[in-house]
């Protein structure tokens, strides 16, 4: 082989090696950014659940609910339609009496004021990829944006982190999950963890 070719071959090995590390790096950036996005989502989601705690009486209970986990922990998941996962949702929260506010409907109240709402008490954080939270009575729903795994989970440790770091009583919180990993964290952090109240498809009144 020429030493032209040899010279040739190498600088064709070294543009393959950076074009792969191009693509690697490339992949890590999104990656980064799409992290970037869920913990900005979730400063802003947290911040309103720490807002409703902080509303409390000093002696009040939060429970915290671990949305999907409380729904599904039970079922067969991978018999399930997206249809189906669906339905159960939208069973679990018409049974607590929760309904999503609708942007065409404007808050009763005089001069489009929001009503006088009672102190939250119940807050089901929910996987979804759109972020978003809402209030329906005693309860709050929040959903946590991004993508990937363990996303709720995050969120709660995150929250339960920030509540004690500002000196709130962390053992008024419970979370209902059946997730041992998850638990752990929870009690480690000094608030409580119970099994998820059991839900089945009669709960509400939708077949």
């Amino acid at each position: 082989m020429k030493s032209n070719e040899i010279v040739m071959d190498a600088r064709v090995s070294l543009v393959r090696n950076l074009k792969s590390e191009l693509a690697e790096s490339k992949k890590r950036l999104a990656e980064v950014e799409a992290e970037r996005d869920v913990l900005l989502a979730h400063f802003s989601l947290g911040l309103a659940a720490l807002f409703d705690f902080s509303q409390l009486p000093s002696e009040a209970p939060l429970r915290i609910i671990d949305g999907w986990n409380a729904i599904l922990h039970s079922r067969a998941v991978s018999k399930l339609t997206s249809e189906d996962i669906s339905r159960l949702k939208a069973e679990y929260l018409a049974a607590r009496g929760i309904v999503a506010p609708s942007a065409d409907t404007p808050p009763s109240g005089s001069c489009g004021e929001v009503p006088a709402m009672p102190p939250l008490s119940v807050w089901i954080v929910f996987d979804g990829t759109q972020a978003n939270s809402y209030r329906s009575g005693a309860y709050r729903v929040t959903y946590t944006g991004g993508t990937g795994a363990h996303r709720a989970d995050r969120m709660i440790i995150d929250y339960i982190h920030a509540a004690k770091l500002l000196g709130l009583d962390v053992s008024r919180i419970t979370v209902e999950t059946v997730d041992k990993a998850f638990a752990k964290k929870i009690a480690d952090l000094g608030a409580r963890v119970e099994a998820p109240h059991p839900f089945h498809d009669n709960d509400s009144k939708q077949s």
